[in-house]
């Protein structure tokens, strides 16, 4: 189980009287009477449920309840809070408490949902004995449980028969009362033969804070929050506004067709009106309905008089695939192939005098986003300044936001999607693999066929692909378990080298030799990154190393590892232009053709700075070199 992660506070505060989530202190038609606190497990980023995720929630808790949950949420107001753990968690918050959970379990590859003493008092009192996975202790019992007890099989009277080893159930008294929730140490059986031992591992809830609220909509939920939510509005236009005046560069909103580039987005046509760009990324590993999507937003933004820069990376991660392997989320090629890349480049077509960049950052993301400052210098894209109007705010308000303002979102998110982004990102979890799977099966079949052909490639196990360890280069703690409790092996890094090299010292001069013949013609092209090129008959020479078609020799062992890096970006470039746009003498371009960088030996000057930001030399071999 992961470490709450504080990167906020870890609670809302709720209206009782309209039954509705507040992000202020107090409601704006009943004030501070009847409001609460629901605290919550951090980060504690709360989000509205949609219709498919609430017909999801049923599904799960009817399946292993037997109980219609949907009779106790629809019509209400209900919160998700993902929370940390092996894999995705969410708590469901309604009526002001946590109703339970739905847990992903990464073993069994399937949703294992789990009620609050709260959750199980609202179906016990509406199902009762017609609901499933629940146990009826003895009277000298109850107080011992309330108290922190685990249940012994001896001390249950009754229980219900689909009851199996670690099944989540409910404890209940003689008199009808919940007691506790917990979590079956022995199936049904074992638990009437009354075995000796634990029959049910209870969980400590120090508190029950059960009731029952009235129905409520997002329009209930808006006029109670209408004075807080402009009061964030207004602090994010006032810094915009700022921010603005103080960097005088052109503007530009980056929008990725997610919720929180969204509310940049409306925000700036609040504050702005014009004056500024929208700058979309086409990665080429989208959703369709992204594309849809995003192309609907451009339309209606040209139309308003503002410019929609787009800047597309292509083919590039399919061509960039064979070269670097399956991204995982210590080998995050990926990022800097289909973005840095093509982003850099536009920005230094679009923006040659610079640009401030609105982003849609917000701290409650993750704990790097959490230490990033609001306003920051991007060190891998030259002239653009990150600012982030949104940095405080939590998903609640972005979503109120959105819907007081009735922007248009993207309609993956009523698809039971979160993380709106490449749709095979190494950094989703296997319960956004397995939702993707259901929810867009086509889609998903793409990558995993391609999965398929590197798990054959390496001889890994068919878990490789169903249990998501593609997603590392090497394999953390948490997986090796995982791995253990599968029964597979896994190598402790997988390795892929297209140019493989040795080197050795030969009589005072290392020789640098390669599984492949040495084209001079291509290292010809970007020689001049090593030094003064000089070109001789079936050798060509830069800086303090010769090139032949057998190896290249240097008289020094740096030269000589410049010279293995300068054949591996011969041949593995992909194109992504980093190193293009990084370039202060604008040396380097991309043939259109081969996709590969070809260097201007008039204007290099050997800086070496394509070197250090290479991702075939900085993500694919980080040992030799920080990565970026």
């Amino acid at each position: 189980m992961g470490r709450p992660v504080f990167l906020g506070k870890a609670h809302i505060n709720w209206c009782e009287r309209c039954n509705v989530p507040l992000i202020g202190d107090g409601c704006d038609i009943h004030g501070k009477e009847g409001v609460f606190r629901v605290n919550l497990t951090p980060p504690a980023d709360v989000r509205f449920a949609f219709q498919s995720d609430i017909d999801f929630i049923r599904r799960e808790f009817e399946n292993h309840y037997g109980a219609n949950v949907g009779e106790l949420l629809e019509g209400k107001i209900i919160l998700l809070n993902k929370t940390p753990g092996e894999d995705d968690v969410y708590e469901i918050i309604v009526d002001g408490y946590i109703f339970g959970w739905l847990r992903f379990d990464p073993l069994e590859l399937k949703w294992k949902p789990g009620l609050k003493v709260e959750g199980a008092t609202a179906l016990w009192r509406r199902f009762g004995r017609a609901m499933k996975k629940w146990v009826i202790i003895d009277e000298g019992a109850v107080e011992p449980v309330k108290n922190g007890s685990n249940v012994l099989a001896v001390g249950i009277i009754e229980a219900e028969a689909s009851i199996r080893v670690g099944d989540d159930v409910v404890v209940i008294s003689p008199g009808g009362d919940v007691v506790a929730t917990g979590i079956a140490k022995k199936d049904y059986a074992a638990l009437m033969k009354r075995e000796r031992g634990t029959g049910i591992k209870t969980r400590r809830q120090r508190s029950v804070h059960y009731r029952e609220g009235r129905k409520a909509g997002i329009e209930d939920v808006l006029r109670a929050n209408r004075h807080a939510l402009e009061e964030r509005v207004k602090e994010a236009r006032r810094f915009m506004r700022k921010t603005a005046e103080r960097i005088s560069r052109p503007m530009a909103v980056a929008f990725s067709g997610g919720k929180d580039s969204l509310a940049v987005l409306g925000l700036a046509m609040e504050e702005f009106g014009t004056g500024f760009s929208v700058f979309f990324n086409n990665t080429g590993i989208e959703f369709p309905e992204t594309l849809e999507y995003v192309d609907e937003i451009r339309r209606e933004i040209e139309s308003r008089g503002i410019e929609f820069i787009v800047a597309d990376a292509g083919d590039a991660f399919w061509r960039a695939l064979h070269v670097f392997s399956p991204p995982g989320r210590d080998y995050r090629w990926c990022c800097k192939v289909t973005k840095l890349g093509p982003i850099t480049l536009s920005i230094k077509e679009h923006y040659p005098e610079g640009v401030l960049m609105f982003v849609g950052q917000r701290k409650y993301e993750s704990i790097q986003r959490y230490k990033q400052p609001r306003v920051w210098k991007n060190p891998w894209v030259p002239n653009e300044i990150g600012a982030s109007p949104i940095f405080h705010w939590n998903a609640l308000e972005v979503w109120l936001y959105i819907f007081s303002r009735g922007l248009r979102y993207n309609p993956l998110y009523e698809d039971r999607l979160d993380r709106i982004g490449c749709f095979l990102c190494p950094s989703s979890s296997l319960a956004e693999i397995y939702t993707l799977k259901e929810e867009k099966p086509e889609l998903w079949s793409k990558w995993e066929r391609e999965l398929e052909r590197w798990r054959k490639r390496f001889n890994l196990p068919e878990e490789w692909v169903s249990h998501g360890f593609w997603r590392w280069k090497k394999p953390s703690r948490g997986q090796k378990a995982l791995a253990e409790r599968l029964g597979i092996g896994l190598p402790e890094k997988r390795i892929w080298e297209p140019v493989q090299y040795s080197l050795k010292e030969e009589n005072g001069t290392f020789v640098v030799r390669f599984n492949t013949f040495i084209n001079l013609k291509r290292i010809g092209e970007v020689a001049p990154i090593l030094g003064e090129v000089e070109r001789g008959e079936n050798y060509i020479k830069a800086g303090g190393v010769k090139f032949t078609e057998e190896a290249a020799f240097a008289g020094e062992f740096g030269d000589a590892i410049q010279a293995y890096h300068l054949v591996k970006r011969a041949y593995e470039c992909v194109g992504c232009g980093v190193c293009v746009g990084r370039c202060p003498e604008e040396a380097i371009t991309i043939n259109p053709k081969s996709r590969k960088i070809v260097v201007d030996s008039i204007r290099c000057t050997h800086c070496m700075e394509c070197m250090n930001v290479c991702p075939l030399l900085k993500i694919k071999n980080p040992e030799e070199g920080s990565q970026l």
